[in-house]
Order: structure tokens, then sequence, then C-alpha cells
């Protein structure tokens, strides 16, 4: 009796350890963070400080050992491309974190699956509004928002003190008059310390602060209904033209680089609010005293743009089930008083969580002297788009952009060239 027991504990012995290694459930998650991002923040001794995505996913693959989540990094500019790709390979992922930008093509190419209703209704009833228009494609929501991003002006205080200014600008004109007295040169001519930087070779750098001075002064990038592009506007030159006052006046070149600010070459630049922690880590214990944050200096009136990462379930998984189960546990429900998806973005990644009970929870990190500002702009946050080709038309009004920063066009030449590629998209899709 003793062996028979003991050979049919071994028999179960085996089938647990063969069901924990053949029967365990794969789950592939990508996205596009830096290695502090998913890793976590260590500290000089290599102790964990900040947990990174891979501390909670292996927390939930302890609470459901019979799943297992590879997480798989891929750079932002390659991002899109591999999503699109990996669906004529086969080999796709199951779970996203996605730029809202993308969603139309995405949802278009049949590439993302429909959330489950109590996920959607969580989404309208728990979200801020600017989050869940990102993930709004024609009046139907395909994902949960995990981060709702906009722009502020990010000032080096140090800087300005030195150069006689107790207070950054609040107009446009102001910032116009006081970036070339905090630009310095070397005797060659070259800039050394910029007084405002903008980011040529990144498209957001180039188009989101374009489109805050555009609303800013009361103007519009579309029609409401897509089917045609406004940038001839008298408004929408208005906006170019004020960016390239700083060019002439030499207050910026287009050789700027807002990744800069860090090393104490900038004075001013508008940034996200997710770059917080890459300003800590830079200016480690000369941060507080170093940085400033202020709305963006207005035209007509105040204005920021917004943009909305949001996490979905590919439509060819095979686990659209277990995929969405995780991002409930990730980003939907409430622990503690906040999600895992709050914690990771508010404490890690230092950008604003769109849950509105994540916003309310957070408060010491939300409300200290950096991300206070965008929190509070979410009140004159414009969302960007969800336009089809949302990505190549961004690329094209960026590329026209810089064609006048480097004076080869004029405001009025480059947005009337844009208009005319874009409005050549949007009369195939609207």
């Amino acid at each position: 009796m003793m062996r028979k027991l003991i050979v049919f504990l071994l028999v179960v012995a085996l089938v647990l350890l063969a069901f924990s290694v053949f029967g365990r459930t794969k789950l592939i998650m990508a996205v596009n963070w830096s290695d502090y991002q998913v890793e976590g923040v260590k500290d000089k001794n290599g102790n964990l400080i900040k947990k990174g995505l891979r501390q909670y996913v292996e927390e939930y693959m302890a609470l459901h050992p019979d799943v297992e989540i590879e997480i798989q990094s891929v750079p932002f500019d390659e991002y899109l491309k591999r999503i699109l790709i990996s669906h004529t390979s086969g080999e796709i992922a199951d779970i996203y974190v996605l730029y809202s930008l993308w969603g139309v093509q995405l949802v278009d190419s049949g590439i993302l699956n429909a959330p489950p209703k109590d996920v959607v209704d969580k989404v309208k009833s728990d979200f801020v509004k600017p989050a869940v228009d990102g993930v709004t494609i024609d009046g139907k929501i395909w994902g949960v928002p995990i981060e709702v991003d906009n722009y502020a002006l990010v000032y080096n205080k140090k800087l300005l003190k030195d150069a006689g200014f107790d207070n950054p600008p609040k107009t446009w004109d102001e910032l116009v008059e006081m970036a070339p007295k905090l630009t310095k040169r070397n005797k060659d001519g070259t800039i050394s310390q910029y007084g405002f930087a903008f980011l040529s070779g990144w498209d957001s750098a180039v188009v989101h602060p374009y489109l805050a001075l555009l609303y800013s002064n009361n103007g519009k990038f579309l029609k409401d209904d897509f089917s045609e592009c406004l940038l001839n506007s008298k408004e929408a030159i208005e906006a170019l033209e004020a960016e390239l006052k700083l060019f002439k006046n030499g207050g910026t070149d287009p050789a700027a680089s807002v990744w800069n600010f860090p090393a104490g070459k900038i004075a001013m630049m508008i940034m996200a609010p997710w770059y917080e922690t890459s300003l800590k880590l830079g200016f480690k214990d000369r941060y507080e005293e170093t940085v400033g944050v202020s709305p963006i200096p207005y035209l007509k009136k105040p204005t920021t743009v917004g943009y909305t990462w949001f996490i979905a379930v590919d439509n060819a998984s095979k686990n659209k089930k277990i995929a969405w189960d995780f991002i409930k546990w990730m980003a939907l429900n409430d622990s503690n008083g906040f999600t895992r998806m709050g914690e990771l973005m508010a404490k890690n990644i230092g950008a604003i969580p769109p849950k509105k009970s994540d916003i309310a929870y957070f408060t010491g990190e939300l409300n200290d002297l950096y991300t206070s500002v965008f929190v509070d702009e979410l009140k004159h946050t414009y969302q960007e788009p969800n336009v089809a080709q949302g990505q190549e038309i961004k690329t094209i009004l960026m590329r026209e952009i810089v064609e006048a920063w480097n004076g080869r066009k004029t405001a009025e030449k480059a947005l009337k060239d844009a208009k005319k590629q874009i409005d050549e998209i949007l009369a195939e899709f609207y």
C-alpha cells in the first residue's frame, strides 16, 4: 500500500511538473520603453528603488503560475512598422502599449481586438476626457489608456536668474524677447548655450509645440470631419511665423536639442511630463534648484497639446481573454486605492496616469514641482486628432516646419506645401 501511494504521488508530481513546464499560456507584451522603465530604477548599490514593468509582470506570474509573460522592447521608430510586418510573418505580440496616433491605422488593418464591454464601461467612467478621446476611434473605444501626456515650458531657473530674469515668460512675445538674452556663443559663432531649444529630428518635438501655438492663436489643424487640412489659414501661418522669430533673433537654431537640457546648456524648452525621471537622474542633487516648469507661453489664450498611450490586444492573439485579464489586473483594477499601471506611471515613468483614482491617489508624485503643472494644464489640453494615416501626416508637417526653421521656405510656403500633401491623403479616407 505504501509503495502504491509513493508511486501515485510521484505520478501526480510529474503531471504537475509537466503542466508547469508545458501547460503554461505564454503572452508576449510589446513596449517601446527605456531600460529603467522596464527593469526599474536602482541605486548605486544595485538596490531597486522604483519598480519597472518587469516587477509587476513577475508579480502577476507569481499569482498566475499558468501564465508566462515575455516583455519585448522595440525602439519607438521601429514599433509601428514592426507591428504591421508581424502580421505578414505571423509572429505577433499578444499585448501592445500603443501611441494613440497609430490607432486608426491599426483598427482599419484589423489588428486590434475590440475590448470586452466591462473594459469599455470602466474606461468611459473612470478616466479623464483627454485619455478617453485618445483611445476613441469613430466613436468606439479600442483599449485602456495608461498614460496621458501634454506639454509645458521647462526652464533652467539658474540660467534665467543669471541673465536677470526672476520668472519664466507667460506669453510667446516674452519668450521671443528673453531667448536671445539667454543664448551664449563660442568665438566661431556656434551656440554654446541655447535660450530656447526645439528638436528637428523628432516629429513630436517639432509638431506638438507648433500645434499648441496654432490652437493658442484660435486656429485649427483639420476640419472636424477630417475632410481638409486648414494649415493655409491666417492663424496657422501666424503661429509658425511666431516660432521663426526665435530663429531670426538668435534665440535658437535648427541644431538645438532638448536632450542637452540636463547638461545645463538649454535655458528653455517645451517638453512632456515623462522627461522628469531623466532630469532627476541628470541633475541629481541639483534638480530642485535648477528645474522649473510653467505653462506654454501663449499667443492669444493658454493651450497645450495632448496625446495618449494605451494598452490593447492583438486580434490575432490565441489568448485574447487571458491578455485582457492581465490588462484588467494591471491597468483597471484598484489595489489599495490605485492601479499598478498608475503606480508605474507616477513613480517611475513620470507620466500622468489617466485613471481618475490614480490621479487622486498619487498626489505626492503628481503635485511636485514638475508634474503638477502638466496635471493642471489638462484643462487646456487639445488632444492630438486620431486621423487616418496620422503618423504620415505628422511626418509631412514636421518636414515642412523644419524647412521653414532652416530658412528654405517661408512659413506660408511651408504650410501650404504641407496642406497640399495632407489633403491628398485625407481625400483617400474621408
